[in-house]
């Protein structure tokens, strides 16, 4: 998200020169108290657009090329040069114009003589004060501005870095998944062509799923109840009766928006670790909302390998346990809890902050 957008910058830029018109043209003006003459509004007209190019020239040459090269010294001395080139401009356009004569002939002193300072260094010195002012908030503008840009800029590379890393992780989850899925409807094709049907139809859906639900990195609650759903249907055709699946769903708001694909290496683990043909298998998998938290749990024994060995495992393929972690620190970060028991089993229990707010 952009801390400032190009129509804010125009907003902004529209009320400097508001301003800047208000000073020359209401402020300074109204502070004499008398009727100035049509020559005098010639003459802040002109000041107005000399300092208005000025800026202008400062924001778009003279800072990007000086000021943010640090090249302070050229920088401010063209802008100093710059100054007294304006006062000698106007200068010469008031001797031209007459505006000393014409503005005593206002306060009806016509042939008093003049006073000290009318035309001298006094009203140069005022000239060069406000020429100071103006370029002094021009100045504060630009170094905010490049702060804000360089910040957006920083903002966009790490949202690019955050969604490059999204998107390596799901591409090593999504051909894990499948070539597991095409083993199970492949060793189906020997035993049950029905169920091997049935098993191709399970997979449609998850493939369906993977393609159009999960291309924002996100699906709703429900969608991704229903990817697990199938997936576990289409490891009950492959598994043994001793493969006892538990699987409880408690959800309130189907429409909340989760990762997508965020729980299937846990549910994987389960049954790549947690099967045998020799012995009882059950596994629990719940998934319950609670006070706009998600809590995901599964419980599951382990065969043939230690806790310590499941977890190697994981770390060596680049997948598991080790890549949600990183998914979750991503996409939530401070806003979830995992927690790993690898006594008497293998234990996992999440729990996602789900509020926006």
């Amino acid at each position: 998200m952009k801390v400032r957008t190009g129509n804010q910058k125009t907003v902004t830029t529209l009320v400097g020169i508001t301003l800047l018109a208000v000073l020359l043209f209401l402020m300074i003006p109204l502070s004499y108290g008398i009727a100035l003459p049509f020559v005098y509004w010639v003459n802040q007209f002109l000041f107005f657009i000399l300092m208005l190019s000025l800026t202008y020239i400062n924001t778009k040459w003279l800072a990007p090329k000086l000021l943010f090269q640090r090249k302070y010294f050229q920088y401010y001395l063209i802008l100093l040069l710059a100054c007294i080139l304006i006062i000698i401009m106007l200068h010469q356009v008031g001797g031209l114009l007459n505006i000393s004569e014409e503005i005593r002939k206002t306060e009806g002193l016509k042939d008093a003589p003049p006073k000290q300072g009318h035309g001298g260094l006094a009203v140069f010195f005022y000239i060069f004060m406000i020429e100071v002012l103006v370029l002094g908030v021009n100045i504060i503008g630009i170094l905010v501005n490049k702060w804000q840009d360089e910040k957006n800029i920083r903002l966009q590379v790490e949202k690019d870095k955050v969604e490059m890393e999204l998107s390596f992780l799901k591409s090593q989850i999504n051909p894990h998944f499948f070539f597991n899925s095409l083993n199970t409807v492949n060793a189906l094709t020997y035993t049950d062509i029905d169920q091997s049907r049935n098993a191709l139809k399970k997979l449609g859906k998850i493939m369906r799923h993977v393609l159009y639900n999960t291309s924002n990195q996100s699906s709703t609650l429900a969608a991704e109840i229903e990817f697990i759903t199938n997936y576990l249907e289409l490891m009950k055709m492959r598994s043994t009766q001793r493969v006892l699946i538990d699987f409880s769903v408690n959800i309130v708001s189907p429409d909340l928006q989760i990762a997508s694909m965020l729980f299937l290496p846990f549910i994987e683990n389960a049954f790549k670790h947690g099967t045998s043909t020799q012995a009882e298998s059950p596994i629990t998998i719940k998934i319950v909302e609670e006070s706009r938290s998600l809590v995901f749990y599964t419980k599951n024994k382990v065969f043939e390998r230690t806790v310590d060995n499941l977890l190697e495992d994981d770390q060596n393929h680049g997948i598991g346990i080790q890549n949600t972690q990183r998914r979750l620190e991503l996409l939530y970060p401070n806003k979830y809890s995992l927690t790993i028991n690898r006594i008497d089993g293998f234990e996992i229990h999440l729990r996602i902050d789900l509020d926006e707010n």
